[in-house]
């Protein structure tokens, strides 16, 4: 199988996103541009247009003006043959429904299908324009991928995992463990307050519960850098239950999850798919956010009727 050249896989994240722009609500057209997470998204964003009478689900508040991939590298993933490409594109800041993006960069993963056809696998945002990946290029223009990982300041294997349960505070992690980098941290301590006036800024209902569930093992390929670290992509699912209780509701204003505003909700579920890509240094150091997003996932919701 020919290498894909730089210009290549610029060419094929370009196409990718331009596919994509199509805003099709027909999961076979969805499956034509992308899979894997991002597939997963897309089609609970359309079926929650279905399930509530909304045939499109919101788009970005202000919409991304999407240029052609600054930066694309192909790269091998675990299989024969299988072929990957990481990619960063210039997009605008925005938002979509509640989930806040203010990021100008847009890291993306690509992934080539048994049927040839490339499609978009992952979607996150770094802060600044000049944030860039900085994958390690070998000697035949690809990107290089997997290798030995025993030097790395963390395991790729469980870095996933590990970053989620110290961000959450779950399974015994406190402020004491160690080789996470001061933006961690400080979105640690943010998550902390955050849910601890959750109750206030939810009108106090009956009972709430926040639930996330981490995929603990890595996304595709281990991308190398070229200062000898890695880029691993980490997935989870953020699961938000809140039940008003007996003669008590709550109206959306402003929501990502299609169909949802405007609606008395006596009970609702919304889950939030999370993508993060974490940098791992070489040798001792700490990990970091490259890049990270929060995407509406689904939805479930019992109306009030008055009782």
């Amino acid at each position: 199988m020919k290498p894909l050249t730089a210009d290549d896989a610029r060419g094929v994240a370009g196409e990718v996103d331009k596919r994509a722009e199509q805003e099709s609500q027909d999961p076979e057209v969805i499956k034509g541009y992308a899979e894997g997470p991002w597939l997963d998204q897309l089609l609970a964003a359309a079926e929650n247009g279905r399930k509530y009478g909304t045939s499109t689900p919101p788009g970005p508040t202000n919409s991304p003006e999407v240029a052609p991939a600054v930066h694309a590298w192909a790269g091998a993933g675990t299989g024969a043959g299988e072929r990957w490409i990481l990619a960063a594109s210039e997009v605008s800041s925005h938002a979509v429904g509640a989930s806040q993006n203010s990021a100008e960069l847009r890291w993306s993963l690509h992934h080539e299908g048994k049927d040839g056809t490339w499609r978009a696998t992952f979607r996150a945002y770094a802060p600044t324009v000049s944030a860039l990946p900085a994958p390690a290029v070998g000697p035949d223009g690809q990107g290089v991928t997997g290798g030995d990982t025993s030097k790395l300041a963390a395991d790729p294997a469980e870095v996933c995992g590990r970053y989620y349960d110290y961000r959450n505070g779950k399974n015994g992690t406190d402020a004491s463990d160690t080789g996470w980098d001061a933006d961690i941290d400080a979105a640690r301590v943010t998550r902390a307050e955050g849910l601890k006036g959750l109750p206030e800024r939810l009108d106090n209902p009956k009972s709430l519960t926040t639930q996330q569930e981490p995929t603990r093992t890595p996304y595709g390929p281990l991308w190398r850098t070229v200062d000898g670290g890695a880029l691993v992509a980490c997935l989870s699912v953020n699961t938000l239950t809140v039940d008003m209780g007996p003669g008590r509701y709550q109206t959306f204003t402003s929501s990502g999850w299609s169909g949802t505003t405007g609606i008395r909700w006596n009970k609702y579920t919304q889950t939030q798919l999370g993508m993060t890509m974490l940098k791992i240094p070489a040798g001792p150091g700490e990990v970091s956010i490259g890049a990270e997003a929060s995407w509406p996932y689904t939805f479930d919701g019992t109306r009030y009727d008055g009782s």
